[in-house]
């Protein structure tokens, strides 16, 4: 299995490895020793699909030289343009686009038998998911943390974004059903929870019209063994009062929140139909750091959408540069088919658009390292990873840094073990990472 794209995509993975090992199959972990390789796609943007092509034919060389049988294509670049890779890709010998993957087994039974050289489901790729779909998963994570998707698809309309047209429309899985994926998770060791979904601030609103994250999180944080709470892809205007009072006052509560804006300014924001004018985004933005002291603020922009004027920048230099966000990630619009903003005048130019995203970041780089000098000599809540054999270190992250899009914190080898929290003292302070020293239980 080759899994590419966001942590909702890592899901999909881990399911579709659930059905593989349920099924009998073994799993290994290079491609060379496989009778069929399945890469889980992304199609969101052009360097994604990119991506997921150049990984496709990549893998496909293999059967060339006569060990591999069969390579499978499955995911988002399946769902969207799954008859183009059937038609365009021979070497593949199946294509899936998004269902509950249940069906996958079989098919890799008969290609391994030379029963179906190709099988192609690109309209509903097999069984739809339902809301056990996700129960069982073969985890890819470290033994530290897991994802847990909460629903599946998004009922917003941004010019900018394919996902709709892809995964549907925003369906919430009921609450009792995470509960007990939470509960089997912390029966697994898994330490923190990170709650995905393509919108998570919608939850609940298709089931009886009433935003339930914050729900749903404090009976995520009553499951016994999971000790972290993080909340991932909140939309800006739908942060509640309850859902800033979980992130305050709840122990297991991470106080960290991922809340994508894309841009500041109001013709922007107006242009990408987000729903809300600066001063909303500014309001909602100041909200969470009046209401949660001490909160680690995510987002993300998007530069060179059509129309983005230097005054359009210039605004959210400012905002970089007034705001501070803890974290921060930067990206050139995409100009996705399919999408509204394909066919809007005023493109930017991508050279344009390029520098303006190395602008922001280079005034972003700054912002981060004095937050991190901030911290050093101060003491920390820690979630141990991994070993980083390059730096010959153990990493773990603090609750400023959610896994694989921020910071880490390196630690001595032989003073922590994976999956283990610790209190770390910050020593130094980099760009993009701490160094730290684990601290005795009892200090």
């Amino acid at each position: 299995m080759v899994s590419l794209g966001c942590a909702r995509n890592l899901v999909d993975s881990e399911v579709l490895l659930g059905h593989v090992v349920e099924e009998g199959l073994q799993v290994v972990q290079d491609a060379e020793d496989a009778d069929v390789v399945i890469v889980n796609t992304c199609g969101f943007i052009d360097s994604a699909k990119q991506e997921s092509i150049d990984t496709i034919l990549s893998v496909s060389a293999l059967k060339r030289e006569g060990n591999l049988k069969g390579v499978i294509a499955v995911g988002c670049l399946a769902q969207r343009y799954g008859e183009q890779l059937t038609d365009q890709i021979p070497e593949l010998d199946g294509v899936f686009g998004l269902s509950d993957y249940s069906g996958v087994p079989t098919v890799v039974r008969k290609i391994v038998n030379g029963s179906e050289k190709r099988w192609t489901a690109t309209i509903d790729g097999g069984k739809p998911k339902g809301p056990r779909s996700d129960t069982k998963r073969c985890l890819l994570t470290p033994l530290s943390f897991a994802y847990l998707r909460i629903s599946e698809g998004c009922d917003h309309t941004c010019t900018f974004c394919a996902i709709p047209s892809m995964r549907g429309r925003n369906r919430s899985k009921p609450i009792e059903v995470l509960v007990e994926e939470a509960q089997s998770l912390a029966a697994a060791g898994i330490k923190e929870l990170v709650v995905v979904a393509e919108d998570s601030t919608a939850f609940g609103m298709d089931l009886n019209k009433k935003r339930q994250i914050h729900t749903l999180l404090e009976q995520l944080a009553e499951v016994e063994g999971i000790e972290w709470v993080r909340l991932m892809y909140a939309y800006p205007h739908t942060v509640l009062p309850e859902l800033t009072t979980f992130l305050r006052e709840n122990p297991k509560a991470v106080k960290y929140l991922d809340i994508p804006i894309q841009h500041i300014s109001s013709p922007m924001l107006r242009a990408m139909k987000r729903g809300v004018k600066s001063e909303q985004v500014r309001g909602i933005l100041d909200r969470l750091r009046d209401e949660v002291p001490g909160i680690a603020v995510r987002s993300t922009l998007i530069t060179g959408f059509p129309g983005e004027t230097e005054q359009d920048f210039q605004e959210l230099k400012n905002l970089v540069a007034s705001y501070r966000f803890e974290r921060l990630g930067v990206f050139t619009y995409s100009r996705e088919e399919t999408t509204p903003a394909h066919d809007m005048a005023n493109q930017v130019p991508a050279d344009v658009a390029e520098a303006r995203a190395a602008e922001l970041m280079a005034m972003q780089q700054k912002v981060m390292r004095d937050f991190h000098e901030s911290k050093v000599g101060t003491t920390m809540q820690l979630l141990v990873d991994g070993y980083d054999e390059d730096a010959e270190r153990m990493v773990a992250r603090s609750y400023a840094d959610a896994p694989e899009v921020d910071g880490r914190v390196l630690l001595p080898k032989d003073s922590v073990k994976v999956g283990d929290l610790v209190r770390a003292k910050i020593t130094a302070a980099g760009d993009y990472e701490w160094t730290a020293e684990a601290l005795p239980a009892d200090s």
